[in-house]
């Protein structure tokens, strides 16, 4: 062995160690730095996010009305707003609006994007003039609707040849109101909704629909057998989202009809609000806000679940 060997081996050893620590303290480094990076959205999520939702949790437990300390009451709102006749009254309010605004929704958006996936003139202008109301803020577009369904408005001069009639009372009357906040929601959200379906129909190959007509399939059938089972994940999320956004209706209700009248527009959101805000019973409020949580994450695994059967039956 060469003499020189030794002493250049116990100098490379000195050398790794001393390039080690610092190589540690530029990797802990690395790793600080991210951390502080990532640090303020973590503080705006767990502020304005995780730390409401606990606390409405312990509200809903509790006697609450901002004047004094709020008192362990256990399930006792819970129990009270089960037999609530104002609470049942906005439960079955909410659900009448959920059916009636996404059920229309999700066949009109899903015919606009069948309609929109061909061609024709003046197709990215239309597209635009579709979407259009999916820009608008939800305050405006209730005023502007609310002017509209005037006795005297634009509405009822256009129908009043039809109904003989020219002062049709669409928000003040109970039986009517309901109706005319269905048709302001399916008008403002279908136009968004065509584009997310129309991007959904745009990833389906083509090949398959080659494949299709050869064996001598007509639209219905390529509509059953191919377009519908592949579009099961848009469906998913078209539905999930719909339904958590019905489920939460507020603006529409409180600028055009304020829940009236009687209490025929009061959705379960607008309860909140008004427990809340109005007759300030934090501890009934926020009961609401967790009946309402629990209703929506139940409905959203359901149709999860159904819809990831039904893709592995078909698979």
């Amino acid at each position: 062995m060469n003499a020189r060997q030794p002493i250049a081996l116990a100098q490379g050893k000195r050398r790794e160690q001393s390039l080690a620590p610092p190589r540690r303290r530029f990797r802990f480094r690395r790793e600080y730095y991210g951390l502080l990076f990532v640090l303020p959205a973590m503080l705006f999520f767990l502020i304005f996010s995780i730390y409401p939702m606990f606390s409405g949790l312990y509200y809903s437990l509790t006697r609450f009305t901002l004047l004094k300390p709020p008192v362990f009451v256990g399930l006792d709102n819970f129990t009270k707003l089960l037999a609530d006749k104002q609470f049942q009254n906005a439960a079955l309010v909410t659900f009448a609006f959920v059916v009636g605004t996404t059920v229309p929704q999700w066949i009109l958006s899903l015919g606009l994007a069948l309609l929109f996936r061909g061609n024709f003139r003046f197709k990215q202008a239309y597209k635009v003039l579709f979407f259009t109301p999916a820009l608008l803020s939800g305050v405006v577009v209730s005023l502007v609707w609310k002017l509209l369904f005037d006795p005297r408005g634009l509405i009822n001069v256009l129908i009043e040849p039809l109904a003989g009639t020219r002062e049709v009372f669409w928000l003040g009357t109970s039986a009517l109101a309901p109706y005319a906040l269905m048709i302001v929601a399916n008008w403002a959200e279908f136009g968004y909704l065509m584009l997310i379906w129309l991007a959904g129909l745009v990833s389906i190959p083509r090949e398959f629909y080659d494949a299709a007509a050869i064996d001598g399939a007509n639209r219905w059938q390529n509509f059953r057998h191919i377009t519908l089972p592949l579009l099961k994940p848009t469906t998913v999320f078209v539905m999930v989202t719909t339904l958590i956004g019905t489920f939460q209706a507020f603006n529409l209700q409180f600028v055009m009809t304020e829940g009236g009248p009687k209490d025929s527009t009061t959705t379960m959101a607008l309860l909140v609000y008004k427990n809340g805000f109005q007759y300030f019973k934090m501890g009934e409020a926020a009961a609401i806000s967790v009946f309402m949580f629990l209703i929506i994450i139940t409905i959203t695994l359901l149709q999860v679940r159904i819809m990831r059967a039904e893709e592995v039956s078909y698979s």
